[in-house]
């Protein structure tokens, strides 16, 4: 079908309900909206544009080329919204310049015995970023995905967009669409599809997911169990299995195990989190800060004071020699100030608990300045002084941030009123209950909004969702810093937000 005139190429708005779908002229990009509010600006990567071939009120498809295979996308609007793209490796031709079609075929990437193959040039990608006021979070293993896209500030509606066939993986900061390895036969196809509908929660979302799916984060020492004796399990060394009952059981170390599923949809890429205690952690990142031969940092130095502050220290007068080394609560570094509070109150020194307050009072509210300014008054408290005036006049101070608002409104006026809904809002940025990750959302602030999480009031009605999805979470981010074993430059500042976290809970 020849591709539509020049004048035709413009961006379309397709309406969904109270959403609509708009595709860029080219294809390359669309965006979902709610009323006039950008929820999500969606880029295709690794696809040259070759032309718009369906442009109707519910349907607009284009074609791309990719190497020498051609790919068609095609968006449409009914009960649901779907995405289907699918790759096309090139005809064959005769001897004699006719084409020899072969039918078309749909491979999930399984892996299995086929004919004769091709193999294709490239993966065709996509990238998701949320828009103002927005949240995503995805979980792309392969053969089984999703992505689910909701408010920040109140719980619903919740856009779950579902892999129904095809591939969906994590790839840099995007999620590739077709397996590394992918091979066509000429002239034969490979199709993936996402639909979206409506869900009023993020666990609404959950209930979607496949029936053997259980949770992915658990403690360490606890085993991961499966039941589907149609599916095969290849478990990463150095995690093993055995069967108990009609279950099979993956144990791994603390970090993180790869489990593969092969089932008929494909490969299933699992990642299990074994989570250790985060006092196993503290004393390994303090013990990793001493040993080191780099400037201390204000994570560092704050894994140090909390690991001494629970004698798990094993050279505490190397401990205290290293933190003598500067005056940490006259830092700008929210961490750096929070060290000071910690030694403060560990050494009755009230001086230095004064000296913290003053600093936050230059230091602009950011997230975790209202946790440090309550660790502040908190070590006061047990210090015999009371500095409920300072703490409340900090905490009451002007954010122009959704998440630090919530912040100090929470730990000021416990309003359900005013902060309910940032906390449904906050469920979602960090996934309810369901497996992933946020997208766009480094593992700093991830550990940040763990800790926010974790102030919910119990009495709130949504306190217990919070609390599982904070115990999510949190094990999520254990189980990668013991993977990584402190190489990642970021391990100490997750570990030292998740330990200021608990300390206030």
């Amino acid at each position: 079908m020849p591709a539509l005139p020049t004048a035709a190429l413009r961006s379309r708005a397709m309406r969904w309900g109270a959403f609509a779908v708009r595709v860029d002229a080219d294809g390359t990009g669309f965006e979902l909206l709610h009323g006039e509010d950008l929820w999500a600006r969606f880029t295709l990567a690794g696809l040259r544009p070759t032309g718009r071939f369906t442009d109707d009120a519910d349907e607009v498809e284009h074609g791309f080329a990719i190497g020498d295979a051609g790919c068609a996308v095609r968006h449409a609007v009914g009960e649901a919204w779907s995405v289907r793209w699918a790759l096309r490796a090139a005809d064959p031709v005769s001897a004699d310049g006719s084409s020899d079609l072969l039918p078309d075929v749909v491979f999930r990437g399984d892996g299995s015995p086929g004919p004769p193959r091709g193999e294709l040039c490239g993966q065709p990608r996509l990238s998701i970023r949320p828009g103002p006021g927005c949240v995503v979070w995805a979980w792309a293993a392969g053969a089984e995905g999703l992505i689910a896209i909701g408010p920040a500030g109140r719980a619903a509606p919740v856009v779950g967009l579902r892999l129904t066939q095809g591939w969906l993986r994590a790839d840099g900061d995007g999620f590739a669409l077709a397996p590394a390895d992918l091979a066509l036969s000429p002239g034969r196809r490979w199709v993936g599809t996402l639909r979206a509908d409506l869900y009023p929660t993020m666990d609404a979302l959950g209930a979607r997911l496949p029936a053997w799916l259980a949770p992915l984060e658990l403690t360490a020492g606890q085993p991961w169990e499966f039941r589907d004796p149609d599916h095969a399990l290849v478990v990463q060394p150095p995690a093993t299995t055995r069967a108990e009952g009609d279950a099979v059981q993956v144990i791994g170390r603390p970090g993180r195990a790869g489990v593969t599923l092969h089932s008929p949809r494909g490969l299933t890429a699992l990642t299990v989190s074994f989570a250790p205690m985060l006092e196993t952690l503290l004393a390994a990142g303090a013990s990793q800060v001493l040993r080191g031969r780099e400037p201390v940092t204000p994570a560092g130095a704050f894994v140090v004071a909390e690991a001494q502050g629970r004698a798990l220290v094993s050279a505490p007068s190397a401990a205290e020699r290293l933190l003598d080394d500067r005056d940490w609560s006259q830092d700008a570094d929210l961490l750096a100030i929070a060290t000071g509070i910690v030694r403060g109150q560990r050494s009755g020194n009230a001086r230095m608990l004064r000296a913290a307050l003053r600093r936050l009072q230059l230091v602009h509210p950011q997230p975790g300045y209202g946790r440090v300014v309550m660790a502040a008054w908190l070590a006061s408290l047990a210090l015999g002084e009371d500095a409920r005036e300072e703490a409340l006049a900090l905490l009451s101070r002007p954010s122009g941030s959704g998440w630090v608002a919530l912040e100090l409104n929470v730990l000021n006026l416990r309003s359900q009123e005013v902060s309910g809904g940032s906390f449904a809002g906050l469920i979602n940025a960090l996934g309810g209950d369901l497996p992933g990750e946020p997208v766009g959302v480094d593992a700093v602030r991830q550990a940040q909004l763990v800790g926010l999480l974790q102030l919910c009031p119990e009495e709130w009605p949504m306190a217990q969702q919070a609390a599982a999805c904070a115990t999510k979470n949190s094990r999520r981010l254990l189980a990668s810093v013991a993977a990584s074993d402190f190489s990642d430059p970021d391990d100490l500042a997750v570990l030292a937000w998740l330990a200021l976290g608990q300390s206030l809970v």
